[in-house]
């Protein structure tokens, strides 16, 4: 086996490029096959070059009106940074690590984890800076895990971490070994009632991915929409990671409303966004999506707990903390890839 390392800088769009909506005006988006989009709107990074051995520098493209972007006004949402981080690992390892295209990529983590707030995109601060470095091991597959510093003028805000997996096309295809791709009428329970966007930081029904079922307090049921132009930008024969992603993020808004601390001047984003990915979701049967306390040994007050099962299977499973949920504010231990 081998084992390699790099190191990558993330810098943001320019405050104007956020504030109008457009993009980055330095650099062109990177090609949209090497971040996996069919959509040039889904792309976030551009201008990714190699400023040393093993080191580059890639300038994300965000902007105002994304989706991921939802509608806290003053902070960045960390959903953003997770897809842009999840989008950077997977140009990395096709331009600079020589991972063939049409290979499938399985990812198996991917954290936010922050000690202070990303910088609002409207905002006249520094640029923020993330300090990666990637690592590769090589045997029946590829694996790779990315671990950043996020930091601002000299100042860390916290980090960010994601391990993936490459695979050989026809190992991939007989680990699937499905033929139903479509979304089933039945993903979602009869009395299973839609929330309203606004409670989970949206303006449209579509965007909502949770459905609150009446007879169990406390739960929910993934609602899946495959013509979304952003969580289905292109085909694929699974539930894609990051719709579980947003639907624990959307999970950590509404147990936020509804604590007394929400009424008061609190952030409306989680600080700490870490999700394990288990098994591989269909998209023909519901997911039932349940939150607890996380009572694990690094765990700190405020943090839940949150699970996406399938027949009673777990698919994924996030360690989400939250300032209105008694969030410490301090920055989690780090883990080595």
């Amino acid at each position: 086996m081998h084992v390699g390392s790099s190191l990558t800088k993330i810098l943001p769009g320019s405050a104007e490029s956020c504030r109008t909506g457009r993009r980055a005006a330095s650099g062109s988006p990177v090609p949209r096959a090497s971040v996996h989009k069919a959509s040039g709107d889904e792309v976030l990074l551009s201008a990714v070059d190699r400023v040393g051995d093993d080191r580059f520098r890639v300038t994300p493209l965000w902007r105002r009106d994304h989706y991921l972007g939802h509608l806290g006004g003053g902070v960045c949402d960390p959903v953003l940074l997770a897809e842009t981080v999840r989008q950077a690992a997977i140009h990395v390892s096709h331009r600079f690590y020589g991972v063939p295209y049409g290979h499938p990529f399985v990812m198996h983590e991917l954290t936010v984890d922050l000690g202070a707030p990303l910088p609002g995109l409207s905002a006249e601060l520094p640029p923020v800076a993330v300090e990666a470095q990637v690592r590769r091991r090589e045997g029946r597959e590829v694996d790779m895990c990315m671990q950043s510093v996020v930091e601002m003028a000299g100042r860390r805000l916290g980090r960010a971490r994601v391990r993936w997996a490459v695979l050989d096309p026809d190992r991939y295809a007989r680990l699937r070994n499905r033929t139903s791709t479509a979304v089933g009428a039945e993903t979602v329970h009869g009395d299973a009632v839609p929330l309203v966007p606004s409670r989970v930081g949206h303006r449209l029904d579509r965007d909502v991915l949770l459905a609150a079922a009446p007879a169990h307090p406390g739960q929910w049921w993934l609602r899946l929409d495959p013509g979304h132009p952003v969580l289905f930008d292109h085909p694929s024969d699974h539930i894609p990671g990051m719709a579980l992603v947003e639907a624990f993020r959307q999970m950590s808004t509404v147990l936020a409303h509804g604590t007394p601390a929400a009424h008061g001047s609190v952030p409306r984003h989680p600080s700490l966004l870490s999700v394990a990915f288990t098994s591989f979701g269909e998209l023909d049967a519901p997911v039932l999506l349940t939150a607890q306390p996380a009572d694990g040994e690094d765990d700190t007050p405020g943090t839940v707990l949150l699970r996406a099962l399938q027949d009673g299977r777990e698919l994924a499973h996030a360690r989400v903390r939250h300032p209105a949920l008694g969030d410490t504010g301090r920055d989690g231990k780090e883990a080595t890839c």
